[in-house]
């Protein structure tokens, strides 16, 4: 273990592993060879992402508190989604089609860079919005309805990615 610390920092294999697992286990055939490539490969992914993933000051998912939050924004953002896809179903199936496109621009109310980055990818996944611009003041959201382009102001997305910043003071 002491060799693989020669390479790698304890945050740092905490990103690796997974990957070096997820490698293995979307390879065709465990070889020495698909090992090889999938340590070098990962190894530039966690070599590549240090300054993201690794800044103390952005992320705090190296707390139970703030990976226990983080799970809950993948919950809500998956809920979310699935609410989405349900309302714009209903909107297409409509015969009368009854769509209203509209910008809206949504406060920001996020502090940090990564996570506003994260709302505004939140946003787009979502189905029936489009995060089109990041500004200081907020996010201009192309909504297909002018009631989601409003729903979008004190979302539940939103709460989650406060509560992440929240562990991070």
């Amino acid at each position: 273990m002491r060799f693989f610390y020669m390479f790698f920092t304890k945050k740092q294999a905490l990103l690796f592993i997974p990957l070096m697992v997820f490698w293995l286990i979307l390879s065709p055939a465990l070889t020495v060879e698909a090992f090889i490539i999938g340590f070098i490969v990962c190894s530039g992914v966690v070599a590549f992402s240090k300054d993201l993933i690794f800044n103390e000051e952005e992320t705090s998912l190296y707390s139970l508190a703030g990976l226990k939050n983080f799970v809950l924004f993948i919950i809500t953002l998956i809920v979310e989604i699935i609410k989405a896809n349900f309302e714009v179903a209903k909107i297409v199936l409509n015969p009368r089609l009854p769509i209203s496109p509209s910008f809206v621009t949504v406060p920001n109310s996020v502090k940090k860079d990564t996570n506003k980055v994260i709302l505004a990818n939140a946003i787009t996944l979502t189905p029936g919005t489009l995060t089109v611009d990041l500004t200081d003041e907020g996010y201009i959201v192309h909504a297909l309805t002018k009631e989601a382009g409003e729903g979008i102001k004190g979302s539940k997305l939103e709460a989650a990615v406060i509560k992440l910043e929240a562990d991070e003071k």
